[in-house]
């Protein structure tokens, strides 16, 4: 085994261990009760349900990035320490509650989580021309990526062009290439990479907003600095969520699970009515500007 074959299955190995370790902190976690909580901007508990879905993909995310035939992608690669990162991370949230790496803790969470999101989109000319010289959707690692005929009328294939021409860029400009030699090969990609670290990226942008609050208001008194800051802290909240959803990677699960967090927050806080009407008029916008967004790219 080569040192590339090594680096790749230890790459693998880590990251799965680090989605099944930061997985298993945070389920054994005490978050307390949501429903109880002073928070001004938390959901009720029973949103907090939408972890079962966030669980499964990434426990698919996990397994799929450690498939053999994996072990030399480069996009894989380059997501993988974020990743590791995010996970971790989350699982060790509830744990650092009331200390000083809280907030710094929930900083790098976050902040990894949206790195991974962001590069499932990520594709290169290096990587191009990589995949370019791999056969089919199994020859290994993202040569998965290379052209095999699929028909790039659609907006989003890498494979024969309207002119004619193989390995055309992805038209749709979203990275929908990667493992995507065919279509087959592209759902494989979103359902098992891209869409599971969408939803948890989603989560975790409402999650991290609700915690730094909790973190800087905090005390016997906090309820009336709570409820001052609602809104602000929604807002740029919905700002990020929005502008994420508009020129972010695409998917359903990042808007999707926004838009639930806020309505849930909404329900949550109805009798709060400016805190209850900005989360409910920001999970309308996030909604309205993915379905703007799914309806552009169906028209291409």
């Amino acid at each position: 085994m080569g040192d590339g074959m090594r680096q790749g299955v230890a790459r693998q190995a880590l990251t799965a261990g680090a989605v099944v370790t930061g997985l298993t902190l945070g389920a054994t976690g005490n978050y307390g009760d949501a429903d109880r909580s002073p928070s001004a901007i938390v959901p009720p508990s029973r949103a907090f349900g939408i972890w079962g879905p966030i669980y499964a993909g990434s426990l698919a995310y996990a397994a799929y990035q450690a498939m053999p035939r994996r072990r030399a992608d480069h996009v894989l690669g380059r997501l993988a320490l974020p990743a590791t990162l995010g996970y971790l991370g989350a699982g060790l949230w509830s744990r650092a509650q009331g200390t000083r790496a809280f907030l710094p803790l929930v900083g790098v969470t976050w902040a990894s989580a949206m790195a991974a999101y962001a590069l499932t989109a990520r594709d290169t000319p290096e990587e191009r021309k990589w995949a370019e010289a791999t056969e089919g959707p199994f020859g290994g690692g993202i040569g998965s990526w290379a052209a095999t005929g699929d028909s790039g009328s659609t907006g989003d294939s890498g494979g024969t062009d309207e002119a004619g021409r193989t390995g055309a860029p992805d038209a749709a400009g979203d990275g929908s290439r990667g493992d995507r030699g065919n279509r087959g090969g592209r759902d494989g990609w979103r359902w098992a990479v891209r869409e599971p670290l969408a939803g948890f990226a989603g989560w975790l942008t409402l999650a991290s907003a609700i915690s730094v609050l909790d973190g800087t208001v905090d005390g016997p008194a906090a309820a009336d600095p709570q409820r001052r800051w609602a809104v602000p802290a929604l807002a740029v909240t919905g700002a990020v969520a929005t502008a994420v959803t508009a020129v972010g990677p695409r998917s359903i699960s990042y808007p999707a699970t926004l838009v639930w967090g806020l309505a849930g927050t909404a329900v949550q806080q109805r009798r709060h009515t400016a805190t209850a009407v900005t989360a409910g008029a920001l999970a309308a916008v996030v909604a309205g500007v993915a379905a703007l967004r799914n309806r552009r790219r169906a028209t291409r």
